[in-house]
């Protein structure tokens, strides 16, 4: 099954077309979420991080998001109901990083066999109930 695509509008006031990139961290299974931009030749690069590792491993579904490189972020999520602000964040640093909790409907749909093996690493097979369990 084929990705889906999504504009990003940067925050340099351009719009391009973006693919997500689901995977885990290494060191601790925690949800990674990349962009890859396509090009005007329809190939795909590595655009920047969506969410960040931070000294504490997020729960399943949920991420820290990379607001110090990339402030658009916020907005594309929401935009695009890929996920939802917890409320909670972590500081690094000078960066207070938001944690929002991703919808899994809308990453299985964007990057299907990513979030299969994103799934099968953490040992999940569907989705929690609600986001009171983040608590």
């Amino acid at each position: 099954m084929e990705k889906k695509t999504f504009k990003l509008e940067t925050q340099w006031g351009e719009t391009m077309d973006v693919q997500l990139d689901i995977n885990n961290y290494m060191n601790n299974d925690g949800l990674y979420i990349g962009l890859n931009c396509i090009d005007e030749d329809g190939d795909l690069e590595p655009y920047g991080d969506m969410t960040t590792n931070l000294s504490m491993k997020a729960p399943d579904y949920c991420a820290y998001v990379d607001i110090n490189n990339m402030p658009e972020l916020e907005k594309f999520i929401e935009d695009n109901e890929l996920g939802e602000f917890t409320g909670l964040t972590q500081r690094s640093g000078y960066v207070e990083y938001p944690l929002y909790f991703f919808n899994v409907n809308a990453l299985r749909k964007a990057s299907p066999s990513e979030m299969e093996m994103y799934e099968a690493r953490v040992g999940n097979g569907k989705m929690p109930d609600n986001k009171e369990k983040l608590r």
